[in-house]
């Protein structure tokens, strides 16, 4: 087994404790003692690699619309610009926001960008001086990012210009905002892809004045970095136990929550990762969602063995073509982005006509074979004939990738490990535990689990007898995955009775059903608020219906909705328009129509519906998890810009319910006036018998 069982560790409805095999103790011992903060950790990254390239940053060309190569800030510039824009945040709060509510003795700086250099200089800065990050994401709508600056209470928010705009239209939304600083030049002197659209007079005199007018100070970050140059604040480093940022939970089972995180909380998290990985001089690709915890993990984890982190363009449509430039050597990800860079990439190699694509297939089955055996993820004739083509393609140089949220499918981890020589892990965690849960061990070459408990985590199982899963169940036991670690959170900012619900006795409960395997890894099964009924009373799983529909050519993403009105299901997919409109052409025979005509089309409802129930059957489901209709959405959750995803494109199942309310209604309409029609034709012949 690869994971410790603390002996007699069990209690009645409990199972054992375990922990990571190489920390039995449970703990990390003396290693990185000296750092306890981020701010230290940083501090780690200036003194082992003061002249190293940090922060990149691809350099945009306004003339012919292009991006050339990085450039970047050495560790020690970086530490400069922290020092001055820290020094220049002491006077902004001084001067503008000096009764800047807050935790404690603590105040926030907010953060409104895409993943930019300019977003990682503002948090180290504000830790300068103890001030905690708040980062700020309208990934999922304009309305969540306004939510967040209201509930923390943000006073000093630094933006990229592109956002700033928006924010003086709708301030009546967030009243409480003093100062906005740009992390672009109001005089439009440093050019980037997505401020072309200002010029230094609607800047520097017409946002000015606006912002004026609201009782707004508007600066951008060199007019504070040089106010803080000119007059140097001492710097006053947070404590292990000071509040270090604050997090949006996911919101699958509600409105968002804000999680308050402390140093010692996302020190330990980082810790506890890079002592699994021991990643040393990494080049880091940064284009997850900075404002999520799973990608700040990521960030930082890199510093303990030198990181030269580079951001991307701002646009995922370039991202490969940032990676060929910056030439990565880890990626880390959420399995919805990896899945669609498979389905991309597979339609380039080996979904091939002829012989470039038989031999890509032969040369895959090849690879897996040896992989599978466990004798490595390299091949000397394959890499060098086929698959050194494909791994240019992410720089040539990647080492591994990890991704935390759902499960990728297998034959998506199966690809990247074949074509790009690398690690593919995968990890189990929670904002509330700051990512850290499991996680596959370095050279793991199998899937459908996610690995063993990370360094310094002990994990135990909880009967849950109303779904059936119980600690003593045979082979494997079953329950509800709790987590007992440092890297926990302190609670949900002004909601003490939803901490208390999610903590029992010092642990964790996340919520998702799991089970030990008998080698000790753990494979996650269910969750609890996902678990559905229908009229038989039999409890069906989202978390196991969904992979199988979506897993079929035609459809990218599904929603599975149950009643206990009804004996059958219903579902909301949503089609991958490269196979599905050729598909539906042909079977309604309109070689012209639109994605949004063929979704709307009765004919095509039919077709799909009875492709989808036999590609379910095929694939093992019962008749319970079989749609009995379904409705075909042409815009996927995620870009409807309406909360119905989180920022980990996770699907928050309550709200996509709501939003579609009537769609549900309509479809378990359609299933009665199906039965009634049955049941009259059935009636009928059994009269004339």
């Amino acid at each position: 087994t690869m994971t410790f069982k603390v002996p007699s560790s069990e209690v009645p409805g409990y199972s054992a404790i375990y922990r990571n095999d190489n920390y039995k103790d449970g703990t990390f011992g003396n290693e990185y003692a000296h750092i306890t903060t981020l701010y230290e950790l940083f501090q780690h990254q200036l003194a082992i690699a003061p002249k190293s390239k940090f922060l990149g940053t691809r350099q945009y060309n306004p003339a012919d619309d292009s991006f050339g190569q990085y450039e970047w800030l050495t560790t020690t510039e970086a530490a400069e610009i922290v020092d001055d824009f820290g020094s220049g945040l002491d006077h902004v709060f001084k001067k503008y926001a000096p009764d800047a509510p807050g935790i404690g003795e603590q105040q926030p700086v907010g953060l409104y960008s895409l993943n930019r250099a300019e977003w990682l200089l503002g948090e180290l800065s504000a830790f300068r001086s103890r001030r905690y990050s708040v980062g700020v994401c309208d990934t999922v709508g304009v309305e969540y990012a306004e939510h967040i600056v209201r509930k923390t209470e943000l006073c000093v928010a630094v933006a990229s210009l592109e956002k700033i705009p928006r924010m003086l239209d709708r301030m009546a939304h967030t009243p409480g905002l003093r100062v906005i600083i740009s992390m672009d030049r109001l005089d439009c002197s440093q050019p980037r892809v997505d401020t072309q659209a200002f010029c230094a007079k609607t800047t520097s005199v017409e946002l000015r004045a606006r912002a004026t007018a609201l009782g707004l100070v508007l600066l951008d970050m060199q007019e504070v970095i040089e106010m803080g140059r000119a007059e140097p604040t001492l710097a006053q480093p947070p404590a292990p136990s000071d509040l270090c940022s604050l997090f949006s939970s996911s919101g699958t089972t509600g409105a968002q929550k804000c999680i308050l995180v402390p140093h010692s909380a996302f020190v330990h998290a980082t810790k506890s990762f890079y002592l699994m990985m021991r990643f040393s001089d990494s080049t880091y690709v940064s284009f997850a969602v900075i404002a999520h915890c799973l990608e700040r993990c990521a960030i930082y984890m890199c510093m303990y063995g030198g990181a030269h982190i580079g951001f991307y363009s701002g646009d995922y449509a370039r991202l490969l073509e940032d990676m060929q430039v910056l030439r990565p050597t880890l990626i880390v990800s959420i399995p919805v982005v990896l899945n669609r860079m498979y389905d991309s990439l597979v339609k380039t190699t080996m979904g091939e006509a002829g012989f470039s694509g038989t031999l890509l297939r032969m040369a895959h089955r090849s690879k897996l074979k040896k992989l599978t055996a466990g004798r490595g993820a390299h091949h000397m004739l394959w890499d060098c004939v086929v698959f050194n083509k494909v791994a240019a393609k992410f720089g040539g140089r990647i080492k591994a990738i990890l991704s935390g949220g759902c499960p990728s499918r297998p034959e998506v981890v199966d690809f990247f490990r074949v074509s790009l020589s690398c690690d593919v892990l995968h990890g189990f965690g929670q904002c509330e535990s700051l990512t850290v849960g499991t996680m596959q061990l370095p050279g793991e070459h199998t899937t459908g689990h996610s690995g063993v408990p990370c360094p310094g985590v002990d994990i135990r199982l909880r009967s849950v007898p109303e779904t059936g899963h119980l600690v003593t169940d045979i082979p494997c036991p079953r329950g509800e995955l709790q987590l007992r670690c440092p890297s926990m959170f302190y609670g949900y900012l002004n909601e003490p009775e939803k901490t208390s619900a999610v903590m029992d006795n010092g642990w964790l409960c996340t919520g998702d059903i799991v089970q030990v395997n008998a080698n000790g890894t753990v494979s996650v099964i269910d969750r609890i608020n996902h678990m559905i009924r229908n009229k038989t009373c039999c409890t069906l799983s989202p978390d196991r219906i969904e992979p199988v529909y979506n897993s079929h050519h035609l459809i990218q993403a599904s929603f599975v909705h149950a009643q206990t009105s009804h004996a059958e299901l219903v579902a909301i997919v949503v089609p991958d328009p490269d196979t599905f409109v050729p598909w539906a052409r042909k079977v309604v025979s309109q070689p012209a129509a639109s994605l949004d005509t063929l979704c709307a089309s009765p004919a095509i409802t039919k077709a799909l519906l009875a492709a989808l129930r036999s590609h379910a059957t095929s694939a093992g489901l019962s008749a319970d998890e079989l749609a009995g209709a379904i409705y075909i959405e042409p815009v996927l959750f995620s870009t409807k810009n309406c909360g119905l995803t989180t920022l980990t494109h996770k699907l928050r199942r309550r709200a996509i319910a709501e939003h579609y309310a009537e769609k549900l209604s309509n479809m378990y309409a359609e299933m009665d006036k199906r039965d009634e029609l049955l049941a009259s034709a059935t009636n009928k012949i059994a009269a004339k018998k």
